[in-house]
């Protein structure tokens, strides 16, 4: 919430129009369902109090919100034209701050873990939704925003169906390939280098993504893959 707040204080300096009555609806709605998804997840993890790792995965959190608002409003001009960036880019980049500092206070938690593959898979779904949104990337990026959320909802369809959903395989390219979405989620946020590399980039990219997606959902249904 703190994270949110600032960010809005410092649009509404630096951006003329300022944000608007939309633009801070879907800001409130980001931060309720993070607010719900945040109990839904201590609700299913063994409860500790938060730590300060945990409370840098919180802070992701209001920077996505904040984020989403130019869901449905023009990018600004003028120095605001760099916030959309700017905000994924801190999203994503206290991913690394938490987990160094969980390590380095020893206070890994089950709580903390869980939130933050959560938070992962929303900065990139909103970063995606939002570049597309912007049309800085082809429509087909989507996929790759909502890839994770596919394989949750196909695993719980396929276990509702009382079929098997199987551990993932190790693999080498999986980690690489979610740090280039996020990479190519930022360059397209961003008001440079412009949208024909930002369109270019996202369709090189999509391809080895949902390709890697598609191998590991086969394997997870118990298929053999290479």
């Amino acid at each position: 919430m703190t994270t949110a707040l600032l960010a809005l204080f410092v649009l509404e300096v630096i951006w003329p129009d300022g944000p608007t009555i939309g633009f801070l609806a879907v800001v409130a709605g980001v931060l309720g369902l993070e607010s719900a998804l945040l109990f839904r997840t201590i609700d299913r993890a063994s409860f500790r109090p938060l730590t300060s790792a945990t409370w840098v995965t919180l802070a992701r959190g209001g920077a996505v919100a904040v984020l989403a608002g130019f869901l449905v409003v023009p990018t600004p001009d003028g120095p605001a034209t760099w916030v959309p960036a700017i905000l994924f880019a801190l999203a994503a980049g206290l991913d690394a701050i938490d987990g160094l500092l969980a390590r380095a206070t020893d206070s890994a938690t089950e709580l903390g873990a869980r939130l933050d593959v959560e938070m992962d898979g929303l900065v990139v779904l909103v970063g995606s939704v939002v570049a597309v949104v912007a049309d800085a990337v082809p429509l087909a990026f989507l996929a790759v925003g909502a890839a994770r959320y596919l394989f949750v909802l196909g695993s719980w369809w396929r276990r509702r169906r009382g079929r098997p959903v199987l551990e993932l395989p190790p693999s080498r390219v999986r980690r690489p390939l979610g740090a280039l979405a996020m990479a190519t989620a930022w360059l397209a946020l961003a008001p440079i280098p412009g949208r024909p590399i930002s369109y270019a980039v996202a369709a090189v990219v999509t391809v080895p993504f949902l390709t890697n997606f598609c191998r590991d959902w086969l394997a997870v249904c118990g298929y053999d893959v290479p």
